[in-house]
């Protein structure tokens, strides 16, 4: 199971034992409301609490991988143009073989240049991707506990 399912696993069990906590707590006679439990209702969001960091240590380490990626990405780029720029210099001695390297360099380095946009655009979108997922999944968690807040002051 992975970590990301685990860790919701673990959310959802705290998130059901809340409502459970909730639905056995007494009611308070026509007024709608109930009486909980403090001390399990702090553990419980406690616990809740100890959860996230790990998903936002998971959600920085996503974006210190991306600045990795990059880098070598822009590592390889700069490499393949110094690769281009050395073949140019070592066949600059004749004019038609210097002619042939220019446009073989050009060629390197633009296919460098843009297998570089490509890792690097690739390493944007699996971040952002990853990132949204993220938002959507604490936006939901969100959602759901001001759900129960708003059950728990009934």
């Amino acid at each position: 199971m992975a970590k990301t399912d685990l860790w919701e696993s673990e959310l959802v069990s705290l998130i059901d034992q809340a409502e459970d906590l909730l639905s056995e707590s007494r009611r308070v006679p026509l007024t709608g409301r109930s009486v909980v439990d403090a001390e399990s209702l702090t553990t419980l969001l406690q616990h809740m609490r100890r959860i996230l960091p790990d998903d936002i240590r998971q959600a920085r380490w996503i974006i210190q991988e991306r600045e990795r990626l990059l880098g070598e990405a822009q590592d390889e780029a700069r490499k393949a143009v110094g690769d281009a720029q050395a073949a140019i210099d070592r066949l600059t001695d004749e004019h038609a073989v210097t002619r042939e390297a220019t446009a073989r360099a050009e060629v390197l380095i633009q296919q460098a240049q843009q297998s570089a946009r490509e890792i690097h655009a690739g390493a944007r979108q699996y971040a952002d991707d990853v990132l949204a997922g993220l938002v959507s999944r604490l936006e939901d968690l969100r959602r759901q506990v001001q759900t129960d807040r708003e059950q728990l002051s009934r």
